[in-house]
């Protein structure tokens, strides 16, 4: 295999042959170098497939690749002659070293502007072995080579390409390092935001359809373009500090994050969608003042994922940010802070509270019953985490709360509702009535509740019966707390196991 470029000594320093070869011939003589290379991000591997798939904007910068002259013992006279051609502009054929040989010419000319002054131009090419010894490092470029077999035509591609020579392996070792490092850390890039005013901005240059369709874009593109240009923040006031630096960037990522998540389509109503829920969650900001203190993108496009994806309740997820004052963070991903609240859930899913009248034996009874099925339950499954029983006259955060507020959180979180009718409590009732209508604002055909009743011909004449709204719902009746086939017990594990699904 042969390679030719240009060879000098770029900015009197690194010695470099620069030129053009198909993609598939510096793959096979190249490979990452584990001690600086990352490992290769698939999602990354894959938009580098699909790019190089697309043709109208197919363009790279220079693969850099480097290698050592000298790989054992001392450096020869070649690696001293090969410098001193190239410092001198001298032509030099067939340098031998482990792996290739390497020649130069040298094309001289006369100033235009100055006729005394000659002006060289030195080309080279570089005469590989079939089967490299030492593979050439690569600096800059890994995840474009990674993706070359991934499609034959890949192989062909023309690519601009940098080899750098030093002249022995610590050289190559230490020097290779602070490359890696310049390139990637030393420049400084526009900023996302620049590149998107770029593209977004010009519709003449890229139409709808193209932002669309155009494998360097897609429709988070489209969508941020279409909904930048709607975004009204006299009618967003409390997002303002959130969005207003950056638009364009955390549009993108919004519809991008939310396409993967499923939550919006790629068609026209997500913006509507995605509109409507800016206004929800500008209003959650009023109805906790607290959340202004932050500026936090991650918090604004986690409260926008809970408030397009039900039935988690968004008011569930900002109360648990502010009580552990997670608005106060700079900066967060929010995927991270879904998937942390997912697990949150997760155990108030396991969570039953108990609806229950209070200063009566026997619902106190039934309670104890209760706990102690949760705890056998729970060890004969393994649950992780494990059933919690509430009740709110038990619940203690060394606060004062008002208790009708309690309740309501609590019955907004809990996994299920163990409401027991007898002695026909309204308060029961009431809280029973709440998560109902919290299932079929949900869209639930079925609420998440379990209805206990000690059969009335127990109790005695004084007291009620199941009330007339109720009486078709199916009831656990028994007339035992401890008898095997009739008492609570035995009924209640059976119906909390097949709720769970254990």
């Amino acid at each position: 295999m042969k390679l030719r470029g240009v060879l000098d000594l770029s900015l009197g320093n690194f010695l470099c042959l620069r030129g053009f070869a198909p993609m598939g011939d510096l793959y096979d003589i190249s490979e990452p170098d584990p001690s600086i290379q990352r490992d290769l991000l698939k999602d990354h591997r894959k938009e580098m497939v699909a790019f190089l798939s697309e043709g109208e904007y197919l363009f790279f910068p220079e693969v850099i690749l480097c290698t050592a002259l000298t790989h054992e013992g001392a450096e020869g006279e070649a690696v001293a002659q090969l410098f001193e051609s190239v410092q001198l502009g001298r032509a030099f054929k067939n340098l031998t070293f482990n792996d290739y040989h390497i020649s130069g010419t040298v094309r001289r000319t006369r100033s235009a502007q100055e006729s005394r002054v000659v002006e060289a131009f030195q080309s080279a090419t570089i005469d590989l072995n079939e089967n490299l010894k030492y593979k050439f490092s690569r600096i800059d470029g890994n995840h474009r080579l990674s993706a070359t077999p991934e499609d034959p035509k890949f192989r062909a591609h023309k690519t601009p390409f940098c080899l750098i020579f030093f002249r022995n392996e610590t050289d190559a070792s230490r020097l290779s390092r602070v490359l890696f490092h310049n390139i990637n850390y030393k420049q400084v890039p526009l900023t996302m935001e620049q590149n998107l005013k770029l593209i977004l901005d010009e519709e003449g240059l890229f139409p709808d359809e193209k932002l669309k369709t155009d494998t360097s874009f897609g429709w988070p593109y489209y969508l941020a373009r279409k909904l930048h240009s709607r975004l009204d923040f006299d009618l967003l006031p409390n997002l303002k500090p959130f969005i207003e630096k950056e638009p364009r960037t955390f549009l993108i990522r919004q519809f991008t994050f939310l396409g993967k998540k499923k939550v919006l389509k790629n068609n026209e109503n997500a913006i509507k969608r995605y509109k409507e829920a800016l206004g929800r969650v500008n209003a959650l900001f009023d109805t906790w003042p607290a959340l202004k203190e932050s500026e936090n993108q991650g918090l604004l496009a986690a409260l926008v994922y809970y408030e397009l994806a039900p039935p988690v309740s968004v008011a569930s997820f900002v109360r648990w940010v502010l009580d552990n004052h997670l608005h106060l963070i700079e900066r967060s991903s929010a995927p991270d802070m879904i998937q942390i609240f997912d697990k949150v859930l997760e155990g108030r899913r396991r969570t039953i509270f108990v609806a229950m009248p209070f200063g009566k034996t026997k619902p106190d009874e039934h309670y104890a019953i209760i706990q102690r099925v949760c705890k056998e339950v729970s060890k004969a499954h393994n649950l992780k985490p494990a059933l919690k029983v509430q009740r709110v006259d038990w619940f203690h955060d060394g606060t004062s709360y008002a208790i009708p507020h309690k309740i309501i959180d609590m019955l907004s979180d809990c996994g299920l509702l163990i409401g027991n009718l007898t002695h026909c409590n309204p308060n029961v009732y009431h809280e029973i009535g709440f998560v109902m209508g919290k299932a079929k604002a949900e869209g639930k055909d079925v609420a998440d509740k379990l209805l206990l009743f000690l059969d009335e011909s127990v109790i005695t004449k004084k007291e009620k019966a199941v009330a007339f709204n109720l009486q078709g719902y199916k009831q656990l009746r028994f007339t035992s707390l401890t008898k095997p086939n009739i008492g609570l017990a035995p009924l209640l594990r059976e119906n909390i196991e097949k709720f769970f699904k254990l």
